[in-house]
């Protein structure tokens, strides 16, 4: 009896539990495919492979079961929806694999990495899935012959040309999808893909035109799943095609191939894939025309890397000086080193916001008598606040993960799983959100209570809690070319820096952080008004962006004079809005601008070119705007799809930028 006891009360919870979590699992699925607002898919079509065993038998037990029923396309690319591996600890996404090495076949793969789990099980399973693809595969044309044969050829040859190496990029790339992997990055393609491009021109094997034609098939197939795929809202995949940059010798390389990348996507007009741009003082000005007249599309990409800021920073962060120059990013902005890096880059939010409003609950604000006492406040509240956060990661639990470290170098170098820290480099990142509101708040608090002493501090927390504050009172002063503004937010920055430099995480790695969040409206919701002048529950700053029209060289220089150094590198994307108008008028001058803001040191930019007329109709009018496309956060979507805050906040934005508002 007592056994039985013992049972009821270890067993029969845990089963409760795992079973609400499977149906949580199952709801969370059917709400993503249904974004598409139009509703098809039910939870009882949803089939889990749960984690009996091992993660690599449990992978293996999908490519089994998964049902391939696909229409002929240019490169064979397929999803099952409803086959979904489920496990309980955190998958490792935001993060593009290694694709050059894919380039090579399973056999040469499973060779260089036998002694990593001492079981073939993951590669078998990939070449049964191969076979599978190959026998179910309804070839109807010439070209149906040829992709079955590359699709042959990933299990003992080598790609040899440009055609089958985008095939075979495409093949691991809805792999990783199909197992459980989100916002999935594609890396430097213009490098992974330039010699057996040049070598297929020179045998006269293809042409330009073709390449360009198989680069928009290669995209127009990335783009076609964007449902699935997207994460927070519809768009947000993390679909991140790098181009152009440094090479190990410092040279600025790019290629036709990165002209033609760019040039698809203008031409396309699809929200994704998207682009990130590696630039510098070396560029050449044709690439910043086409980007530029890309991003006059209204597309919002590419967005701009500084590789004459961000490589100095990670080489301060630690960084091996041979590993720093083939850096990628993350799903949105976030650089990582491809192939050799773990790090997670947007695990939490730090909301610079929260240490201002606990140092308002736990003081006698009677008792604070400066504005230098104040700022000590707010320093003490913010290291303990960075404990905490720091607390909370330390108890992240990966799930071990095969097809990432199979493709994760030091993975198989030192014989570790990725997710147990066998690549090189171990990094948790977090981003942040609104530092502009608590530098403005701070200075408004300077200038009004401390200075001309109009309220005090007492008087103008109570207003702030009761969203009083009239915005006309406030100090807007983020983003300006002004000293004293520059030198308080490298301060917090510092700070911030110094309290997460302290610790080591689980894995060995260390704490990052950037000045860049998708969070600014989700984590905004609960939250409380800040002294700026912003209500409460109402969107924090975007990026490194300001409240006024502002102009765009001041922003930059702004921008150019924070400290990115040791590990303040976890994406710092200067974010503003431009009139087409401008662009179109004043084209080579705004290259220019470009150009010199490089010199000048932002880390990132990126910018939506859209008028606040052409968003209010879209809003008011949907149906007459079906294609017009936004830059969000990290991503670009279609202005219809996104939630009416988000519509409302880039509609404001725009109207500050033009100065209506």
């Amino acid at each position: 009896m007592n056994g039985i006891k013992f049972l009821v009360k270890k067993v029969l919870p845990k089963s409760i539990i795992d079973i609400y979590r499977k149906n949580n699992f199952k709801e969370q699925i059917v709400n993503e495919l249904n974004r598409d607002h139009n509703v098809k898919y039910k939870k009882n079509n949803i089939k889990l492979i749960p984690s009996k065993k091992s993660y690599y038998e449990q992978t293996a037990n999908l490519f089994h079961k998964i049902d391939i029923k696909y229409s002929n396309r240019f490169y064979f690319y397929y999803l099952d929806y409803f086959h979904r591996l489920y496990n309980e600890n955190i998958m490792i996404d935001n993060m593009p694999i290694d694709y050059s090495m894919t380039m090579n076949s399973l056999e040469e793969l499973k060779d260089y990495s036998k002694e990593l789990y001492g079981s073939n099980i993951i590669f078998d399973s990939i070449a049964n899935y191969i076979d599978k693809v190959v026998s179910n595969y309804s070839i109807v044309s010439d070209r149906d012959k040829i992709v079955v044969k590359y699709i042959k050829n990933i299990k003992n040859k080598k790609v040899k040309h440009f055609d089958e190496a985008l095939q075979r990029i495409l093949f691991y790339n809805q792999l990783l999808w199909q197992t459980n992997h989100k916002l999935v990055g594609l890396g430097r393609l213009d490098k992974i893909l330039i010699n057996y491009y040049q070598n297929d021109i020179n045998n006269k094997v293809l042409s330009k035109d073709d390449a360009f034609d198989m680069i928009k098939e290669f995209i127009k197939i990335l783009h076609a799943d964007y449902v699935f795929k997207s994460s927070a809202l519809l768009g947000d995949t993390g679909q991140l095609i790098i181009l152009g940059g440094y090479d190990e010798n410092n040279n600025y390389v790019c290629n036709d191939l990165t002209f033609m990348f760019i040039d698809a996507i203008r031409k396309l007009q699809l929200p994704d894939p998207k682009i990130l741009l590696r630039v510098s003082k070396d560029t050449p000005r044709e690439l910043m025309e086409i980007s530029l007249k890309c991003l006059l599309t209204g597309i919002g990409c590419p967005l701009f890397a500084n590789d004459g800021v961000i490589i100095p920073s990670l080489i301060s962060a630690g960084f091996d000086f041979k590993d720093v120059n083939d850096y990628v990013t993350s799903a949105c902005w976030e650089p990582i080193i491809l192939g050799k890096s773990f790090d997670q880059n947007n695990l939490m939010d730090i909301i610079f916001l929260e240490p201002l409003n606990r140092a308002m609950k736990k003081n006698d604000l009677k008792s604070i008598k400066s504005y230098n006492e104040l700022l000590n406040k707010y320093e003490i509240e913010l290291r303990l606040y960075l404990k905490e956060l720091i607390n909370k990661l330390n108890n992240i639990k990966f799930q071990e993960d095969p097809l990432m470290s199979i493709f994760t170098r030091d993975c198989i170098k030192n014989n570790k799983d990725i997710s147990s820290g066998g690549a090189k480099y171990n990094n948790y990142g977090l981003l942040s959100l609104g530092l502009n509101n608590t530098i403005n708040s701070l200075l408004t608090l300077k200038e009004l209570v401390f200075e001309k002493k109009e309220y005090t501090l007492e008087k103008f927390n109570d207003m702030r809690v009761n969203n009083k504050i009239l915005k006309e009172e406030i100090v807007k002063k983020f983003g300006k070319d002004d000293n004293n503004v520059i030198i308080l937010t490298n301060k917090i920055m510092d700070i911030t820096s110094n309290e997460l430099l302290k610790c080591k995480n689980p894995l060995g790695g260390n704490y990052k952080f950037g000045l860049s969040s998708p969070g600014y409206i989700s984590a905004s919701k609960n939250s409380e008004a800040s002294f700026d002048g912003r209500k409460a529950g109402t969107p924090y700053s975007v990026h490194i962006s300001s409240e006024d029209a502002l102009a765009y060289t001041e922003l930059i220089q702004f921008a150019g004079k924070l400290n990115y150094k040791q590990n303040k590198y976890n994406g710092n994307v200067v974010d503003f809005f431009v009139s087409p108008f401008l662009i179109d008028n004043n084209f080579s001058k705004f290259v220019d601008f470009l150009m010199l803001s490089l010199k000048t040191g932002f880390f990132e930019m990126q910018m939506n070119v859209v008028g606040s007329e052409t968003l209010i109709a879209a809003k008011k009018n949907p149906e007459n705007f079906p294609n017009l496309i936004v830059r969000v956060w990290g991503f670009s979507a279609y202005f219809k799809d996104l939630p009416d805050e988000y519509k409302d906040l880039m509609i404001e934005r725009a109207l500050k930028n033009e100065g209506r508002l």
